[in-house]
């Protein structure tokens, strides 16, 4: 089958269409034909090496390696699941283990859009525990999580401060309901913002420290990822010293997580389709920040 992989940390360019032998599935897993893979802003700090700092077994990973963690696909008797692949994602085919079955009334893209972003913005949600009046900051807004997580603030009756870069993303937030927004590419943009009872973040480094320092006593920061590379330097003793709670959200992702991100009624972005042979060109529209909504392949 085809499949894309990459030989060496690297650019965009490292990602190469190669042959590889078909998956067979095992005991409890499910082969598909794949008719769309979804494509996170992760994938591209693994693959460029930053996300060694992260993720310290991908040093050690055997190359050409595999990447990506969502898939839709068709079984053999005609049944459409979704799931995390074991193995390749960025392929013909694919073998998926405790896989979800797609409702009728969900299109492709829109599955990938809640798999894995939908089920942790509503655990990211949940973990929160935001109630209606208090402010939430919401970094990278426009994004997969982020722009769910503007319309779950919005549900609950929170205030969502949407934090994004420029103006096209700005205007998204805006559209999703978000009533005060601000642009994170401009130097001190945390000033502008008033106190929070809660700051949602995946960017990690400086976006996510000045974040963090926005929060009121009392307060909640919930990190689901460092999508600048960059771990996010806080401190238990920083958290101390504000009188805030830091927590952790990892791999919230499971088949009855994502059963109910499917049934939710959240609206994801959905943004470019773009073919498995353009993989590379598809990172580089991530990394350059250049999307809205959610980016997949189709082989």
């Amino acid at each position: 089958m085809r499949a894309v992989r990459f030989t060496e940390f690297g650019p965009p360019s490292v990602l190469r269409e190669v042959e590889v032998p078909d998956p067979v599935a095992g005991p409890g897993e499910e082969l598909v034909r794949v008719t769309a893979i979804g494509l996170n802003y992760g994938e591209t700090v693994i693959r460029s090496g930053k996300g060694v700092r992260l993720f310290p077994w991908y040093e050690g990973t055997a190359r050409p390696a595999p990447l990506g963690s969502e898939v839709v696909g068709v079984t053999a008797d005609g049944r459409r699941l979704a799931g995390a692949p074991v193995g390749d994602a960025y392929a013909e085919l694919a073998v998926l283990r405790d896989p979800v079955e797609v409702p009728d009334d969900v299109s492709d893209h829109r599955a990938l859009a809640l798999l894995l972003q939908g089920a942790t913005a509503l655990a990211a949600f949940d973990a929160a525990r935001a109630a209606a009046g208090e402010r939430l900051l919401v970094e990278a807004a426009a994004g997969g999580v982020g722009s769910l997580l503007v319309q779950l603030g919005v549900r609950a009756g929170t205030t969502v401060v949407a934090a994004a870069r420029g103006g096209r993303k700005l205007a998204l937030a805006r559209e999703l309901g978000a009533p005060e927004v601000v642009d994170y590419g401009t130097p001190g943009w945390s000033a502008a913002v008033a106190e929070v009872d809660v700051v949602f973040s995946s960017s990690g480094g400086t976006i996510g420290r000045e974040g963090f320092e926005r929060l009121r006593p009392g307060g909640r920061l919930v990190v689901f990822g460092f999508a600048s590379g960059e771990p996010l330097d806080v401190t238990a003793a920083d958290a101390f010293r504000k009188g805030v709670a830091v927590i952790g959200l990892w791999n919230p992702v499971t088949p009855d997580a994502v059963r109910r991100a499917f049934a939710s009624g959240l609206e994801p972005v959905l943004g470019e389709a773009l073919p498995l042979a353009r993989a590379a060109r598809a990172h580089q529209l991530l990394e350059d920040r250049a999307t809205t909504g959610k980016l997949i392949l189709v082989p």
